[in-house]
Protein backbone atom coordinates (compact mmCIF):
# COMPACT_ATOMS: atom_id res chain seq x y z
CA UNK A 1 0.00 0.00 0.00
CA UNK A 2 1.45 3.24 -1.12
CA UNK A 3 2.24 5.98 1.54
CA UNK A 4 -1.04 8.11 1.66
CA UNK A 5 0.29 11.13 4.00
CA UNK A 6 3.34 12.50 5.65
CA UNK A 7 2.13 14.32 8.94
CA UNK A 8 4.45 16.30 11.15
CA UNK A 9 3.72 17.87 14.34
CA UNK A 10 5.89 21.00 16.12
CA UNK A 11 6.14 18.76 19.45
CA UNK A 12 5.10 15.55 20.95
CA UNK A 13 3.82 17.67 23.90
CA UNK A 14 1.11 20.28 24.66
CA UNK A 15 1.27 23.00 27.68
CA UNK A 16 -2.15 24.13 28.38
CA UNK A 17 -2.94 27.80 29.48
CA UNK A 18 -3.61 28.83 32.80
CA UNK A 19 -7.57 28.77 30.80
CA UNK A 20 -6.85 24.94 30.52
CA UNK A 21 -6.89 25.55 26.74
CA UNK A 22 -3.88 25.20 24.13
CA UNK A 23 -3.54 24.47 20.62
CA UNK A 24 -1.16 22.55 18.15
CA UNK A 25 -0.86 22.64 14.98
CA UNK A 26 -0.54 19.16 11.77
CA UNK A 27 1.45 19.84 8.48
CA UNK A 28 -0.17 16.99 6.35
CA UNK A 29 1.50 16.22 2.91
CA UNK A 30 -0.05 14.45 -0.23
CA UNK A 31 2.30 11.52 -0.64
CA UNK A 32 0.07 9.41 -3.42
CA UNK A 33 1.65 11.43 -6.37
CA UNK A 34 -1.87 12.81 -7.71
CA UNK A 35 -4.74 15.36 -6.33
CA UNK A 36 -6.80 14.04 -3.74
CA UNK A 37 -9.39 15.31 -1.12
CA UNK A 38 -8.35 14.51 2.22
CA UNK A 39 -10.14 14.31 5.01
CA UNK A 40 -8.92 15.02 8.75
CA UNK A 41 -10.31 13.67 12.19
CA UNK A 42 -9.16 14.31 15.89
CA UNK A 43 -8.96 10.54 17.04
CA UNK A 44 -9.10 10.77 21.34
CA UNK A 45 -6.68 8.08 22.73
CA UNK A 46 -7.60 6.33 25.83
CA UNK A 47 -10.44 7.90 28.27
CA UNK A 48 -9.64 11.87 26.44
CA UNK A 49 -13.04 12.91 25.91
CA UNK A 50 -13.55 14.08 22.37
CA UNK A 51 -15.59 17.06 23.36
CA UNK A 52 -12.46 18.65 24.65
CA UNK A 53 -10.90 18.80 20.93
CA UNK A 54 -11.91 21.03 17.98
CA UNK A 55 -10.60 21.52 14.30
CA UNK A 56 -9.76 24.71 13.16
CA UNK A 57 -10.78 25.50 9.45
CA UNK A 58 -12.28 22.46 7.17
CA UNK A 59 -11.52 19.06 7.67
CA UNK A 60 -12.09 18.23 3.88
CA UNK A 61 -9.83 19.77 1.70
CA UNK A 62 -8.19 19.50 -1.69
CA UNK A 63 -4.66 18.63 -2.01
CA UNK A 64 -2.88 18.93 -4.95
CA UNK A 65 0.07 16.06 -5.93
CA UNK A 66 2.79 16.85 -3.18
CA UNK A 67 0.38 19.57 -1.39
CA UNK A 68 0.60 20.42 2.13
CA UNK A 69 -2.06 21.84 4.20
CA UNK A 70 -1.79 22.40 8.09
CA UNK A 71 -3.94 21.63 10.65
CA UNK A 72 -4.85 23.18 13.81
CA UNK A 73 -6.46 21.17 16.61
CA UNK A 74 -7.23 23.13 19.65
CA UNK A 75 -7.99 21.59 23.13
CA UNK A 76 -10.12 23.03 25.94
CA UNK A 77 -10.78 21.41 29.24
CA UNK A 78 -13.57 22.08 31.28
CA UNK A 79 -12.20 23.90 34.75
CA UNK A 80 -14.08 21.63 37.20
CA UNK A 81 -11.65 18.59 35.21
CA UNK A 82 -9.66 16.44 37.42
CA UNK A 83 -5.50 16.27 37.19
CA UNK A 84 -4.76 13.93 34.87
CA UNK A 85 -3.14 12.80 31.67
CA UNK A 86 -4.41 12.76 28.23
CA UNK A 87 -3.66 12.60 24.52
CA UNK A 88 -4.83 12.50 20.93
CA UNK A 89 -3.88 12.11 17.42
CA UNK A 90 -4.56 13.50 14.17
CA UNK A 91 -5.65 11.17 11.01
CA UNK A 92 -6.17 11.91 7.28
CA UNK A 93 -7.63 9.55 5.05
CA UNK A 94 -8.52 9.93 1.20
CA UNK A 95 -11.88 10.31 0.54
CA UNK A 96 -12.54 8.18 -2.29
CA UNK A 97 -10.66 5.38 -0.79
CA UNK A 98 -10.43 5.91 3.07
CA UNK A 99 -10.00 2.56 4.11
CA UNK A 100 -6.79 1.47 1.61
CA UNK A 101 -5.04 5.36 2.14
CA UNK A 102 -4.86 7.37 5.08
CA UNK A 103 -2.30 7.94 7.73
CA UNK A 104 -2.18 8.69 11.62
CA UNK A 105 0.37 10.90 13.59
CA UNK A 106 1.85 10.40 15.73
CA UNK A 107 0.20 10.94 19.48
CA UNK A 108 0.12 14.86 21.03
CA UNK A 109 -0.07 14.25 25.20
CA UNK A 110 -1.39 16.82 27.39
CA UNK A 111 -1.60 16.88 30.94
CA UNK A 112 -4.68 18.96 33.22
CA UNK A 113 -3.93 20.44 36.00
CA UNK A 114 -5.68 19.95 39.57
CA UNK A 115 -9.03 22.51 39.11
CA UNK A 116 -9.04 25.30 41.45
CA UNK A 117 -10.67 25.55 44.23
CA UNK A 118 -12.01 29.15 45.42
CA UNK A 119 -12.50 29.14 49.73
CA UNK A 120 -15.31 28.84 51.35
CA UNK A 121 -17.56 31.78 52.36
CA UNK A 122 -19.01 31.74 55.45
CA UNK A 123 -22.47 31.50 55.76
CA UNK A 124 -24.39 33.81 57.80
CA UNK A 125 -26.21 31.01 60.84
CA UNK A 126 -29.71 32.69 60.34
CA UNK A 127 -30.02 31.37 55.99
CA UNK A 128 -29.73 27.68 57.03
CA UNK A 129 -32.52 28.53 59.86
CA UNK A 130 -34.85 29.98 57.55
CA UNK A 131 -34.12 27.92 54.43
CA UNK A 132 -35.36 24.62 57.01
CA UNK A 133 -38.13 26.62 58.37
CA UNK A 134 -39.45 27.56 54.59
CA UNK A 135 -39.09 23.73 53.67
CA UNK A 136 -41.22 22.71 56.41
CA UNK A 137 -43.96 25.23 55.96
CA UNK A 138 -44.35 23.78 52.11
CA UNK A 139 -44.52 20.60 53.38
CA UNK A 140 -47.58 21.04 55.33
CA UNK A 141 -49.20 22.93 52.75
CA UNK A 142 -48.40 20.27 50.42
CA UNK A 143 -50.28 17.66 52.77
CA UNK A 144 -53.01 19.25 53.43
CA UNK A 145 -53.53 20.31 49.73
CA UNK A 146 -53.54 16.43 49.08
CA UNK A 147 -55.88 15.43 52.06
CA UNK A 148 -58.52 17.63 50.41
CA UNK A 149 -58.01 16.92 46.94
CA UNK A 150 -58.23 12.92 47.90
CA UNK A 151 -61.34 13.39 49.51
CA UNK A 152 -62.91 15.11 46.81
CA UNK A 153 -61.89 12.65 44.10
CA UNK A 154 -65.19 10.02 43.35
CA UNK A 155 -64.64 6.46 43.99
CA UNK A 156 -65.35 3.80 41.40
CA UNK A 157 -67.05 0.63 42.86
CA UNK A 158 -64.72 1.68 45.99
CA UNK A 159 -61.66 1.65 43.95
CA UNK A 160 -60.81 5.21 45.16
CA UNK A 161 -60.34 6.18 41.61
CA UNK A 162 -59.48 4.82 37.78
CA UNK A 163 -56.17 2.94 37.15
CA UNK A 164 -54.73 4.15 34.08
CA UNK A 165 -52.46 1.14 32.04
CA UNK A 166 -48.77 1.67 31.82
CA UNK A 167 -47.98 1.50 28.30
CA UNK A 168 -45.70 -1.56 26.94
CA UNK A 169 -41.98 -2.00 27.51
CA UNK A 170 -40.08 -0.66 24.40
CA UNK A 171 -38.80 -3.65 22.49
CA UNK A 172 -34.99 -4.93 22.85
CA UNK A 173 -32.53 -3.62 20.43
CA UNK A 174 -29.56 -5.35 18.76
CA UNK A 175 -25.80 -4.67 19.46
CA UNK A 176 -22.75 -4.80 17.39
CA UNK A 177 -19.60 -4.89 19.12
CA UNK A 178 -17.76 -3.44 16.62
CA UNK A 179 -15.12 -6.48 15.80
CA UNK A 180 -16.79 -9.60 14.94
CA UNK A 181 -20.59 -8.82 15.18
CA UNK A 182 -22.98 -8.21 11.85
CA UNK A 183 -26.63 -9.97 10.31
CA UNK A 184 -25.78 -11.87 6.88
CA UNK A 185 -28.49 -11.11 4.75
CA UNK A 186 -27.44 -13.68 2.16
CA UNK A 187 -28.56 -12.98 -1.69
CA UNK A 188 -32.37 -13.03 -1.76
CA UNK A 189 -33.90 -12.29 -5.13
CA UNK A 190 -35.35 -9.40 -3.46
CA UNK A 191 -32.10 -7.99 -2.97
CA UNK A 192 -30.97 -7.89 -6.72
CA UNK A 193 -31.07 -4.45 -7.44
CA UNK A 194 -29.82 -2.29 -10.54
CA UNK A 195 -30.04 1.04 -10.47
CA UNK A 196 -31.87 3.27 -8.12
CA UNK A 197 -32.08 2.37 -4.77
CA UNK A 198 -32.31 3.21 -0.87
CA UNK A 199 -30.93 2.08 1.99
CA UNK A 200 -32.48 3.31 5.06
CA UNK A 201 -31.84 2.78 9.00
CA UNK A 202 -32.04 3.96 12.86
CA UNK A 203 -28.47 3.70 14.07
CA UNK A 204 -27.10 4.89 17.90
CA UNK A 205 -23.03 4.56 16.82
CA UNK A 206 -20.46 4.41 20.03
CA UNK A 207 -17.81 6.58 17.29
CA UNK A 208 -17.34 7.29 14.55
CA UNK A 209 -14.15 5.79 13.98
CA UNK A 210 -12.90 4.09 11.07
CA UNK A 211 -15.25 2.59 8.65
CA UNK A 212 -18.35 1.12 10.17
CA UNK A 213 -21.06 -0.28 7.26
CA UNK A 214 -24.47 -0.25 8.69
CA UNK A 215 -26.51 -1.65 5.47
CA UNK A 216 -24.46 -3.13 2.88
CA UNK A 217 -23.60 -5.46 -0.07
CA UNK A 218 -20.04 -6.47 -0.08
CA UNK A 219 -17.46 -5.48 -0.20
CA UNK A 220 -15.35 -7.67 -2.47
CA UNK A 221 -12.33 -7.00 -3.76
CA UNK A 222 -11.55 -9.22 -6.77
CA UNK A 223 -13.33 -8.56 -8.94
CA UNK A 224 -14.23 -5.20 -6.57
CA UNK A 225 -17.40 -4.00 -5.42
CA UNK A 226 -19.77 -2.66 -2.70
CA UNK A 227 -23.29 -0.85 -2.22
CA UNK A 228 -23.12 1.01 0.95
CA UNK A 229 -24.89 2.96 3.64
CA UNK A 230 -21.78 3.63 6.44
CA UNK A 231 -19.69 5.67 9.04
CA UNK A 232 -16.25 6.19 7.28
CA UNK A 233 -13.89 8.25 9.82
CA UNK A 234 -16.70 10.85 11.32
CA UNK A 235 -18.25 11.24 8.16
CA UNK A 236 -22.03 9.56 7.03
CA UNK A 237 -21.33 7.67 3.21
CA UNK A 238 -23.79 6.13 1.14
CA UNK A 239 -22.68 4.86 -2.49
CA UNK A 240 -21.13 2.17 -5.05
CA UNK A 241 -18.78 0.99 -7.21
CA UNK A 242 -18.35 -2.09 -9.06
CA UNK A 243 -14.82 -2.55 -11.46
CA UNK A 244 -15.70 -2.03 -15.10
CA UNK A 245 -18.10 0.79 -13.91
CA UNK A 246 -18.04 4.11 -12.29
CA UNK A 247 -18.40 5.07 -8.95
CA UNK A 248 -19.43 6.93 -6.50
CA UNK A 249 -19.73 7.94 -3.07
CA UNK A 250 -21.71 11.41 -1.01
CA UNK A 251 -20.77 11.89 2.35
CA UNK A 252 -20.97 14.87 4.95
CA UNK A 253 -19.82 15.58 8.34
CA UNK A 254 -21.11 13.20 11.41
CA UNK A 255 -22.23 15.79 13.64
CA UNK A 256 -20.50 14.94 17.01
CA UNK A 257 -23.89 14.80 19.08
CA UNK A 258 -24.89 11.87 17.16
CA UNK A 259 -22.46 9.70 19.35
CA UNK A 260 -24.87 7.42 21.53
CA UNK A 261 -27.84 8.94 20.22
CA UNK A 262 -30.66 7.41 17.86
CA UNK A 263 -30.62 8.96 14.26
CA UNK A 264 -31.93 8.00 11.02
CA UNK A 265 -30.38 7.65 7.56
CA UNK A 266 -30.84 7.07 4.45
CA UNK A 267 -28.75 6.78 1.42
CA UNK A 268 -30.60 7.15 -2.02
CA UNK A 269 -29.50 6.71 -5.59
CA UNK A 270 -32.02 8.18 -8.14
CA UNK A 271 -30.54 7.19 -11.57
CA UNK A 272 -28.03 10.45 -11.17
CA UNK A 273 -27.20 11.15 -7.99
CA UNK A 274 -26.59 9.38 -4.42
CA UNK A 275 -27.92 11.48 -1.65
CA UNK A 276 -27.27 11.24 1.94
CA UNK A 277 -30.34 12.13 4.29
CA UNK A 278 -30.53 12.49 8.34
CA UNK A 279 -33.68 12.83 10.10
CA UNK A 280 -34.74 13.79 7.19
CA UNK A 281 -32.76 16.51 6.07
CA UNK A 282 -30.43 16.20 3.04
CA UNK A 283 -27.02 16.19 3.89
CA UNK A 284 -25.13 15.83 0.47
CA UNK A 285 -25.73 14.44 -2.98
CA UNK A 286 -22.98 13.66 -5.31
CA UNK A 287 -23.49 12.62 -9.22
CA UNK A 288 -22.59 8.65 -10.66
CA UNK A 289 -23.22 8.37 -13.95
CA UNK A 290 -24.15 4.32 -14.10
CA UNK A 291 -24.55 3.51 -10.43
CA UNK A 292 -26.57 2.40 -7.45
CA UNK A 293 -27.46 -0.94 -7.17
CA UNK A 294 -24.85 -3.24 -8.73
CA UNK A 295 -25.03 -7.07 -9.91
CA UNK A 296 -22.00 -7.77 -7.59
CA UNK A 297 -21.09 -11.52 -6.61
CA UNK A 298 -21.62 -10.71 -3.23
CA UNK A 299 -23.69 -11.37 -0.15
CA UNK A 300 -25.28 -8.31 1.75
CA UNK A 301 -25.00 -7.52 5.62
CA UNK A 302 -25.71 -5.47 8.15
CA UNK A 303 -23.16 -3.98 10.31
CA UNK A 304 -20.57 -5.45 8.67
CA UNK A 305 -19.11 -6.55 5.25
CA UNK A 306 -20.20 -9.81 3.69
CA UNK A 307 -19.40 -12.19 5.41
CA UNK A 308 -18.16 -10.08 8.76
CA UNK A 309 -14.92 -9.75 9.79
CA UNK A 310 -13.93 -6.42 8.30
CA UNK A 311 -15.96 -2.76 8.62
CA UNK A 312 -17.91 -3.85 11.72
CA UNK A 313 -20.68 -1.29 13.39
CA UNK A 314 -19.95 -0.42 16.94
CA UNK A 315 -23.27 0.19 19.10
CA UNK A 316 -26.73 -0.30 17.50
CA UNK A 317 -29.29 -0.62 14.37
CA UNK A 318 -32.78 -0.97 13.92
CA UNK A 319 -35.69 -0.57 11.22
CA UNK A 320 -33.06 -1.58 8.37
CA UNK A 321 -34.99 -0.72 5.26
CA UNK A 322 -34.19 -1.91 1.10
CA UNK A 323 -35.96 -0.62 -1.74
CA UNK A 324 -35.95 -1.14 -5.34
CA UNK A 325 -36.64 2.74 -6.08
CA UNK A 326 -35.53 6.00 -5.28
CA UNK A 327 -37.93 7.27 -1.99
CA UNK A 328 -38.30 10.78 -2.05
CA UNK A 329 -37.18 13.02 0.65
CA UNK A 330 -40.69 13.26 1.22
CA UNK A 331 -41.41 9.71 1.75
CA UNK A 332 -38.68 9.32 4.36
CA UNK A 333 -39.25 12.27 6.36
CA UNK A 334 -43.07 10.66 6.90
CA UNK A 335 -42.29 6.99 6.72
CA UNK A 336 -39.05 6.56 9.05
CA UNK A 337 -40.83 7.11 12.30
CA UNK A 338 -43.20 4.27 11.13
CA UNK A 339 -43.34 0.80 9.89
CA UNK A 340 -43.80 0.13 5.82
CA UNK A 341 -46.67 -1.25 4.41
CA UNK A 342 -46.34 -4.83 3.21
CA UNK A 343 -46.94 -3.88 -0.18
CA UNK A 344 -45.44 -0.22 -0.56
CA UNK A 345 -43.67 0.00 -3.99
CA UNK A 346 -39.87 -0.89 -3.82
CA UNK A 347 -39.60 -2.60 -0.53
CA UNK A 348 -37.27 -5.24 -1.29
CA UNK A 349 -36.72 -6.03 2.26
CA UNK A 350 -37.15 -4.50 5.91
CA UNK A 351 -35.72 -5.78 9.42
CA UNK A 352 -37.13 -4.25 12.26
CA UNK A 353 -34.52 -6.07 14.16
CA UNK A 354 -36.79 -6.20 17.68
CA UNK A 355 -37.25 -10.17 18.20
CA UNK A 356 -35.38 -10.11 21.58
CA UNK A 357 -34.12 -13.77 21.41
CA UNK A 358 -33.04 -16.21 18.91
CA UNK A 359 -30.40 -15.73 15.82
CA UNK A 360 -32.99 -15.64 13.23
CA UNK A 361 -33.93 -12.17 11.60
CA UNK A 362 -37.41 -11.67 10.21
CA UNK A 363 -37.97 -9.56 7.05
CA UNK A 364 -41.51 -8.39 7.39
CA UNK A 365 -41.23 -7.22 3.56
CA UNK A 366 -43.06 -10.38 2.44
CA UNK A 367 -39.97 -10.93 0.46
CA UNK A 368 -38.21 -14.14 2.75
CA UNK A 369 -35.09 -12.43 2.74
CA UNK A 370 -34.60 -13.82 6.53
CA UNK A 371 -31.20 -13.35 8.25
CA UNK A 372 -29.02 -14.41 10.38
CA UNK A 373 -27.14 -13.02 13.75
CA UNK A 374 -23.22 -13.53 14.23
CA UNK A 375 -22.01 -12.29 17.48
CA UNK A 376 -24.36 -9.59 17.92
CA UNK A 377 -26.59 -9.31 21.13
CA UNK A 378 -29.87 -8.38 22.50
CA UNK A 379 -29.90 -5.35 25.03
CA UNK A 380 -32.47 -3.49 26.71
CA UNK A 381 -33.61 0.11 24.57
Amino acid sequence: MARAFDITTTSPTLKLGGNRKGEVAFTVTNSLGHPVRGRAVIVPEGATPPEWLSLGGDAERDFPANGTHVYQVQVAVPPSQAAGEHAFHLLVADQSNPDEYFAESSPVAFKVPAPVVAPRRKIPWWIPVAGVAGLLLIVLVGVLIGRNKKEEEPGTGGSGGVTQAEPPPPAPVLTFNGTTSYVDLGEPLSLEITGPITLEAWIRPVNSNGVQNIVARGYISSPSGEVFLRIVFGTYQAGSYMEGRSSGVTSASMPLQDVNKWVHLAGVYDGEKWKIYRNGELLAEAPQAQGGGFPIDARWAIGAKAAGGDRTFNGNIRDVRIWSVARTQEQIGEDMKEPPDKDAEGLAGYWPLDEGRASRIKDHSGNEAHGFIHGAQWAPP
